[in-house]
């Protein structure tokens, strides 16, 4: 009598993790990435669309562009502290931000519009990004806890503040070096209280924090580099999370 024995050996490939976390975690992390549409309201979606409009403008001039761009973050965003991520915005970040508090603090110009506030970093960040889709070279200048950009172009360098509304066409050097009393007397000549003007020149002599970063660098290129790997995990966690799902439901065979 012959006896056939089964070529299969071992029937179903061993699963790495219990299908009941699998299943959970595809799940919520679907539900997170489905919870970025939901929570998104009119206003924050119109300040985008407004803002991607905007880039594709092009001044006539140089000058017209810095300037008109530093007015435009002035109005468009509202000077704030500054705001956490909220979980529904990015999900990854967020827990992250739980273990580690600075990447709660987005340097993502789409977030900051979308939010309509930021501190003086972040709104000089929108600048940034908007500058930089006209090839304008830009970097962010610390003045005594006070944060600027600093435009450079053919025909020299500019200070922009959109926390303020300023713009200027000179660098912070050729600022530091004009007679005392003269940034203040230009400003207060653009419409800047007296009392203000004068906080303002003394924000741009300070020697506290004058720290300038690099051309077209992020105020912080690591923790953007953070931000930008919990971007593509938001997408990617449950899209793998599905994969292996569906690979649990329907095991491969030998």
């Amino acid at each position: 009598m012959e006896y056939f024995v089964s070529e299969r050996n071992g029937g179903e490939k061993p699963r790495v993790l219990p299908f009941a976390i699998l299943l959970a975690v595809a799940c919520m992390s679907s539900l997170g990435v489905s919870a970025r549409f939901w929570f998104a309201d009119g206003r924050s979606l119109q300040r985008l669309v407004d803002y991607q409009t905007f880039k594709l403008l092009s001044p006539p001039s140089m000058q017209q562009s810095l300037r008109c761009a530093t007015a435009y973050v002035h109005r468009l965003t509202e000077h704030s502290a500054g705001r956490d991520l909220a979980i529904w915005e990015n999900w990854t970040q967020w827990l992250v931000g739980q273990y580690y508090s600075p990447i709660l603090r987005t340097q993502n110009p789409r977030w900051i519009v979308a939010g309509g506030r930021g501190d003086c970093s972040e709104r000089a960040a929108v600048l940034q990004d908007l500058l930089g889709c006209h090839g304008i070279e830009t970097r962010f200048v610390g003045l005594g806890g006070h944060v600027v950009l600093e435009a450079r172009t053919e025909a020299g360098t500019w200070v922009l503040d959109p926390d303020y509304g300023i713009s200027m066409d000179l660098g912070i050097e050729h600022l530091q070096q004009q007679p005392a009393g003269q940034v203040a007397a230009e400003l207060i000549r653009r419409g800047m209280t007296g009392p203000g003007s004068i906080r303002y020149e003394q924000l741009i002599r300070t020697d506290y924090d004058n720290i300038p970063s690099d051309w077209n660098a992020p105020l912080s290129p690591r923790l953007k580099r953070l931000e930008e790997f919990c971007e593509i995990a938001f997408w990617l966690v449950p899209a793998v999370s599905w994969l292996f799902v569906a690979w649990n439901i329907y095991p491969v065979r030998d």
